[in-house]
């Protein structure tokens, strides 16, 4: 079995490591902008300011749509965000430290009236930190 410390926070933090799972169905309209269609997840930024991380494992299903492949963006607290496509009628994965979003793009050339849909996963894990003094 392999070690898990590097897609797992820094354990040395006080607190508790948790895990929540976050699925759903998506619909998203072919070459979509909108961001309230395209982003089926997000972390409140105020998140981090008790010096908290996390580590998010971003799975999504493709089932039908615009193109061969969808495109499954996830931004990052810091740095470029993480980017993976998933082929029609597959599922691919990521694991991403401290993950703040997770956008589904559906883009095609041709056919704008379709839909992509598919289903998405997200595991978080992450520090709860105990207040001062406890």
């Amino acid at each position: 079995m392999g070690n898990c410390s590097a897609c797992c926070p820094d354990q040395t933090v006080i607190g508790d490591i948790v895990t929540d799972n976050f699925c759903g169905n998506f619909a998203i309209p072919c070459n979509s902008t909108d961001t309230d269609l395209i982003r089926v997840w997000r972390l409140d930024p105020d998140f981090f300011n008790a010096g908290a991380q996390s580590a998010a494992t971003v799975s999504a299903y493709y089932d039908q749509g615009c193109d061969n492949l969808l495109e499954v963006r996830v931004s990052k607290r810091f740095g470029p965000p993480e980017i993976f496509r998933v082929p029609r009628q597959n599922t691919r994965s990521i694991t991403v430290l401290n993950a703040v979003s997770v956008d589904i793009l559906c883009r095609s050339e041709q056919n704008t009236e379709a839909i992509c849909r598919g289903k998405y996963c997200i595991d978080l894990h992450y520090d709860v930190l105990e207040p001062p003094g406890v």
